[in-house]
């Protein structure tokens, strides 16, 4: 699985993945479809360090009229390929705070902007995510799972990557509190934030070491 080929093509203004459509419209789920959906934030393809969550959430009062942009639609076109930093403030403000909240731990955000990826099992927005079956159902949701069972935890095992498992960790076929080479599923809390403990201590270490942090 190529996850990156599997979202070429997809139109920026499209709300769903042309092979979700079929399970979108015959299964009621809780998902804004008049969002642009986001499988990733960030240089997914190149990063060095990869923080997983689980779907990303709504912005209602931004995320709808962002759709409507060209520059919404153009960023999400361009930001599939891979290769795009997490988006700056001026770019989608409610973004913007939430990845800079999660990732300061680390050191400065605006440093780490080129270097961090964040991926998400499900790419459609909503508010209080409750529609786990749909992991099962969805092909996006098994494509982003296949590749990052069979790309992405490998090479974080094998050392060439730090992925770091900060929401459901059973989702992506882990468990909490486990860790192997540079792939680690810490505990957590439900806003997605490192709890202090060891395994942290040694997660800080591991991603300044890798993005060669003073």
């Amino acid at each position: 699985m190529d996850i990156f080929r599997f979202w070429s093509g997809v139109p920026g203004d499209a709300r769903v993945h042309p092979a979700d459509s079929a399970v979108l419209g015959r299964v009621p789920h809780g998902f804004d479809l008049s969002c642009l959906p986001t499988p990733w934030f960030g240089p997914l393809s190149t990063a060095r360090v990869v923080m997983l969550y689980l779907a990303p959430g709504l912005a209602r009062d931004f995320d709808q009229e962002f759709a409507k942009t060209a520059v919404g639609q153009q960023w999400a076109k361009v930001h599939r390929a891979g290769d795009q930093p997490l988006p700056a403030k001026e770019l989608h403000a409610p973004a913007y705070r939430w990845w800079h909240s999660r990732v300061k731990v680390f050191d400065t955000p605006e440093r780490l902007a080129g270097n961090i990826a964040i991926a998400d099992i499900s790419p459609y927005h909503s508010e209080g995510f409750r529609d786990f079956p749909m992991l099962a159902a969805l092909p996006s949701a098994r494509a982003m799972l296949e590749w990052a069972q069979t790309v992405l935890f490998p090479e974080a095992i094998q050392g060439e990557r730090t992925v770091i498992c900060m929401r459901s960790p059973r989702f992506w076929g882990l468990q909490s509190g486990w860790s192997e080479g540079s792939l680690f599923a810490p505990e957590t809390n439900r806003s997605g934030h490192l709890l202090h403990n060891e395994m942290r201590r040694r997660i800080v270490e591991v991603v300044r070491e890798r993005l060669t942090l003073p």
